[in-house]
Formats: structure tokens, C-alpha cells, sequence
């Protein structure tokens, strides 16, 4: 089961809260964050914070926790950039600003979706057809979805510079 760990401060109390993939929540598949409690799965009392401020899911495809804002008038910041629309990955150490909340994921952990020894096999489709380009850590082999900023990012497990990544096809 993959989790990440947020941790912020309110109104001079600490709090943490543990996401994870598949996680029960008020709107299935993710977890809403705002003040509201009939909307929000992880509320906040600061009224900076929209009623319905951003959702946090785990993308099974790129094996990813990705932040969304669901509040053009009132957006996040993600690692210091404005998140007007879509959605970011985040990675151990993502700094998140909703109104004047700062939070900070402070644990990653993803755990490789397990298969079933009996699964049926899937049918084999032409690796031209299916691939595209993807970052291989090359501290910790996982391998990201490329993009032209990714690499100058760090690794989303386990931290590392992927300045030295290697290119690889993912299915």
C-alpha cells in the first residue's frame, strides 16, 4: 500500500496526516482538502483556505501521489510555483500552500502494485505502440514519466538528482 505523509501547522498546533492509495474518502479515488467538512477529507479551520481547495490521488499508471486545484480563483502553490489548473506530482519534501496553511510531504512511500500468481496474462501489444520515454533513477530505479522540466527535478522516491537519469521506454 503506497502513503504519503503531510504535516503542517495551525493556529500554532502540529497535525499529520497519512494518505494512502486507496484510501476510503468523501469523494472516491481522492482526498479533498478545504474547510469544509461535508466536501473535505482533511479539513482546516483558516479561513484563507477555500471551502473546496485542491484533491490529492494516487495515479497508479506512473505510480505517483499528484496534487489537483480545484480553486482557479484561489490556487495552490506547489514547491513555490502557482498551480492554476491540472495537477503535479508529489515527492518527499513537496512544499504546499493553501491560503496561508503551509504543508510539507514528509513521508513517500510506494509499494509496487502486487499481481496475483493466477492473474490471466495480458495480451502483448508492440512496444512502439504502447511506449513512451520515462527518467530511471539511477539510485533507486524508479522510473518517472518524462518531461522536459523532470529532469531538473529530484527523484520523487527516494530524492536523488535526476539530472544523471537514465532515458528509458515505459510501457
Amino acid at each position: 500500500m503506497s502513503e504519503l505523509t503531510l504535516q503542517w501547522s495551525e493556529f500554532g498546533q502540529l497535525h499529520r496526516q497519512v494518505l494512502f492509495d486507496q484510501q476510503q474518502s468523501k469523494h472516491a479515488g481522492t482526498i479533498r482538502l478545504g474547510r469544509d467538512p461535508a466536501l473535505c477529507d482533511v479539513v482546516f479551520q483558516e479561513r484563507s483556505v477555500s471551502g473546496l481547495h485542491a484533491e490529492i490521488f494516487f495515479q497508479a499508471q506512473t505510480q505517483q501521489f499528484l496534487i489537483r486545484n480545484l480553486r482557479p480563483q484561489n490556487a495552490p502553490l506547489v514547491d513555490g510555483r502557482l498551480l492554476p489548473q491540472g495537477e503535479v506530482p508529489l515527492r518527499l519534501g513537496s512544499r504546499i500552500q493553501l491560503g496561508r496553511i503551509e504543508m510539507q510531504v514528509t513521508h513517500l512511500n510506494i509499494t509496487a502494485p502486487v499481481v496475483a500468481q493466477n492473474a490471466t496474462p495480458q495480451p502483448l501489444q508492440s512496444p512502439l505502440s504502447t511506449a513512451v520515454y520515462g527518467l530511471q533513477c539511477p539510485q533507486c530505479q524508479h522510473v518517472t514519466s518524462y518531461s522536459s522540466h523532470a529532469i531538473h527535478q529530484d527523484c520523487p522516491m527516494c530524492g536523488h538528482a535526476m539530472a544523471d537519469a537514465h532515458t528509458v521506454f515505459k510501457p
